[in-house]
């Protein structure tokens, strides 16, 4: 027989429901602030994407980037976000967005708060439950254009209706599981396993026979995406079937998730919820709870596997795994409802969590774009910065988490009626330290990417067309900077890639290869040409604006090329190596540059130009002078050359050596004589 429930009621019920509504509203409030101090979004391409395909609902009724169907599968967000688009200004619907996201991953609380009351938690417990779960540093990511915000609360969601359904398994319960986690599959794919977690924790719990109608539905879906899966209509996914990862990169990604979740939860929280685990399997107060420690558990280990095989594998990959920490929270308040049982193995769970924590240190993981999918390496670079070094920065994590868990341990054994209180405050204000810190990033990263790529009207491709535009790409271009302009300006609806650029999402493009004469077949006769990382000159077009990184052209009739200088950034810098094309509208011409150097640049740095004939041409760049390279170009057709320069220093994400002015391409008969 099923022991009964716990049910103590620290607080009126009235009370209690005013507490979380609270709650709700102080986070979705503060996560606004938070959001609104983001000068740009900066996840590409998803942000881009999942903005795209909102606007696209609403304009037209169909999921499209750029034209062409997305064959994307999870649209429950860009539908939900539809109707924003609403706004012609671009920055207001940004900032709507970002405030529902706020409300939306806020309203996690809720559903946290009944889930920890349904195992036993009481009140204050639940409560303190709903605090954490929208204290994490996860919240972050409602600042951010992206699925997350309405994928966390479903999330948790699941599996409150899924204790809700092994309690009283009517028809009514079984259907509003397998709605929910329709509607979480739709908001994140990987979430599809959730129905699945549904079915183990009934068939653990011995009440299979009772769910008969939940159990046969999440079969039929199950086979029907597997089916699809097999024939490879998974959208942008692409074909499951060839997919291959390296094993021990998945187990170093799995290994990193899961202690930057750790980190992410608290991390004094975790023993506990280890013990939760074991209780709620191996001893369970009632077949709900059993039903619950088999959900968790299953939950939780299927996101971690997700998120160490998709992606950037071999990496901490939190993003994806954020689902896990609300049930790390719950089984928490389950184990600390009984009273703090099993210390030894407590006081064991913490030293060996200790041990990870001094063995393996945050600051490898970080490194790079490592921090690129995981808030709390987000916040170990934001302290980085004050510490000025990593290293440094990760120790300091990993001894104050040491210290903390400690510090609840010999609570638990010497003041256990306290360790409760005592543990939901330090996880508190770790999570709140974290959050502050990934958000203090993010603001001065999205501020530095604005400042770089777009101009103090990011809209301002809008504000001077009358029609669709093309976004024309050249080489060594940047995600960052072509999503950014995507984003922020709803007419330009096309992208065009000149020869070697490479393809800066899996979305529709036009290949922009130039014939002999350099005419170029685009969309449109408004063209958007990237200059960040080359110089590009249009023949037969009026120039009507420019931005930090881009061009803004209307063509007279087709689009033709008249010099392209790959590697020269919209600086001014070099790039250490490099190309130029020309084509010149008749014979006998003469291009030329002005060369300079920077002030913290060497006394000297060398330049040589490769002519088409094989031959080349040396120049000696001095700094405090400025040297001109001028050749003639005696061609009718294309005419290619390469440059080289001396390497001064890293910048663009390249080596670069001197600055060169902008070429200029002047018809001169006598220059082949």
């Amino acid at each position: 027989m099923d022991t009964p429930l716990i049910r103590t009621a620290a607080l009126p019920r009235i009370a209690t429901g005013w507490v979380v509504g609270a709650v709700v509203l102080v986070s979705a409030v503060l996560q606004t602030a938070l959001a609104w101090r983001r000068a740009t979004p900066g996840y590409f391409p998803d942000e881009y994407m999942y903005a795209e395909l909102g606007r696209s609902l609403l304009e037209t009724g169909s999921p499209l980037v750029r034209g062409e169907q997305a064959a994307f599968v999870s649209l429950l967000y860009p539908v939900l976000t539809a109707p924003v688009w609403l706004w012609d200004d671009v920055e207001s619907a940004y900032r709507t967005i970002q405030a529902l996201n706020a409300l939306a991953m806020s309203l996690a609380a809720v559903p946290a708060y009944l889930l920890a009351r349904r195992l036993g938690g009481g009140a204050r417990l639940s409560v303190g439950v709903a605090v954490l779960v929208v204290a994490a540093p996860e919240l972050v990511y409602s600042g951010s254009v992206m699925a997350e915000a309405v994928a966390y609360p479903l999330a948790v969601a699941v599996a409150w209706a899924t204790l809700r359904a092994v309690e009283r398994p009517t028809v009514g319960a079984q259907a509003l599981v397998l709605v929910l986690g329709a509607f979480a599959a739709t908001a994140r794919i990987q979430l599809a396993v959730l129905p699945l977690c549904y079915v183990l924790g009934v068939v653990v719990a011995r009440r299979a026979g009772e769910h008969r109608l939940a159990v046969g539905a999440v079969a039929l879906a199950a086979a029907a995406g597997i089916a699809l899966a097999l024939t490879g209509a998974v959208g942008i996914y692409g074909d499951v079937t060839a997919y291959r990862v390296d094993p021990l990169d998945a187990v170093q990604g799995l290994g990193a998730t899961a202690l930057v979740l750790a980190y992410a939860s608290g991390w004094v929280l975790v023993p506990g919820a280890m013990l939760g685990f074991a209780l709620a399997l191996a001893r369970p107060r009632s077949h709900v709870e059993r039903a619950f420690g088999a959900f968790a558990l299953s939950s939780v280990l299927l996101v971690l596997a997700q998120a160490a095989v998709v992606g950037d594998v071999g990496r901490a990959q939190e993003r994806y795994a954020l689902y896990a920490l609300p049930l790390v929270l719950v089984l928490f308040s389950l184990y600390a409802s009984r009273g703090w049982p099993w210390r030894r193995p407590l006081a064991l769970l913490t030293a060996l969590t200790a041990t990870a924590a001094a063995v393996v240190p945050l600051a490898g993981w970080a490194a790079g774009q490592g921090s690129a999918q995981s808030l709390v390496l987000t916040a170990l670079r934001r302290l980085e910065a004050v510490t000025g070094d990593v290293g440094l920065a990760s120790l300091l994590v990993a001894l104050a988490a040491t210290a903390l868990a400690i510090v609840v341990t010999v609570v638990a054994f010497v003041r256990p009626r306290h360790a409760t209180a005592v543990a939901l405050s330090l996880a508190a204000a770790g999570m709140l330290a974290t959050t502050a810190a990934a958000a203090a990033f993010y603001h001065e990263s999205r501020e530095a990417l604005r400042a770089s790529f777009l101009a103090a009207d990011p809209s301002w491709v809008d504000g001077l067309t009358d029609g669709p535009v093309t976004l024309l790409a050249a080489p060594r271009s940047t995600s960052p900077d072509l999503h950014s302009t995507l984003f922020w300006n709803r007419s330009v609806r096309h992208l065009a890639l000149l020869p070697a650029t490479d393809e800066p999402d899996a979305f529709a493009f036009v290949d922009a290869v130039p014939d002999a004469a350099g005419r170029v077949d685009l969309p449109t006769r408004l063209v958007l040409v990237d200059t960040r990382g080359s110089t590009v000159l249009l023949r037969n077009a009026d120039r009507l604006g420019a931005g930090p990184t881009k061009a803004l052209w209307r063509t007279r009739g087709t689009a033709q090329l008249m010099l392209l200088v790959s590697g020269r950034y919209y600086s001014g810098l070099l790039a250490g190596d490099g190309g130029i094309r020309v084509w010149p509208e008749r014979p006998g011409g003469r291009i030329a540059a002005r060369l300079e150097l920077d002030l913290v640049a060497p006394r000297r740095t060398p330049f040589e130009l490769t002519l088409p004939d094989g031959s080349t041409r040396r120049w000696t760049v001095r700094r405090g002078r400025t040297t001109v390279a001028s050749i003639p170009v005696c061609s009718t057709g294309l005419w290619r050359a390469s440059f080289a320069t001396g390497s001064i220093g890293f910048a663009h994400g390249s080596r670069v050596g001197a600055v060169a002015g902008e070429p200029r391409l002047v018809h001169d008969a006598a220059a082949c004589d």
